[in-house]
């Protein structure tokens, strides 16, 4: 779990994020999805940045359950929606290869020790992984969902996403 600085600073990461996110058009669940995406990467710059075995422990199950709970909110409720429509199809099957491909990194980084001489660069594919991810979904993936869907869905699907993430 972080600590009181390093929530902070993934809050101020996400508020960022939101802002950002204003700035492109972005409402409902797209805005919170972008805020996510700035409070998880904090968190993972921090423990990229550090060699401490006690922060990997402490951040890495933090980072895990977040990336999964976000993947598995996408997978359930926003991208299937984008899916019905023929100008987001493709974003929507190209989802799902980017979370396979999430998932597949995250399973490796379970299965190694946090001492392990492979933890860094494991942890450091996850990241480049999620930073991509992150920014096809922020520059192209979700102005074209948000211009699609309108703002009044993308305001219903917020509280869809939240509901699968924690189911």
């Amino acid at each position: 779990m972080p600590n009181a600085l390093e929530r902070a600073a993934s809050e101020v990461m996400g508020a960022a994020k939101d802002v950002q996110a204003g700035f492109k058009g972005l409402t409902g669940v797209f805005m919170h999805l972008m805020e996510e995406h700035g409070r998880v990467g904090a968190l993972i710059r921090r423990v990229a940045l550090s060699e401490d075995l006690e922060v990997r422990a402490k951040l890495y199950p933090t980072i895990r359950t977040e990336l999964l709970d976000h993947e598995k909110g996408e997978l359930i409720a926003v991208y299937p929606e984008l899916a019905r429509f023929p100008e987001t199809a493709a974003i929507a099957a190209a989802h799902a290869h980017h979370a396979s491909e999430l998932e597949a990194e995250i399973l490796e980084l379970d299965a190694l020790s946090f001492n392990s001489g492979s933890w860094a660069p494991a942890f450091e594919r996850l990241a480049k992984l999620v930073d991509e991810h992150v920014t096809i979904e922020e520059r192209e993936y979700f102005p074209l969902a948000q211009k699609v869907l309108g703002e009044e869905r993308a305001q219903q699907l917020l509280t869809t996403f939240e509901a699968a993430k924690k189911s």
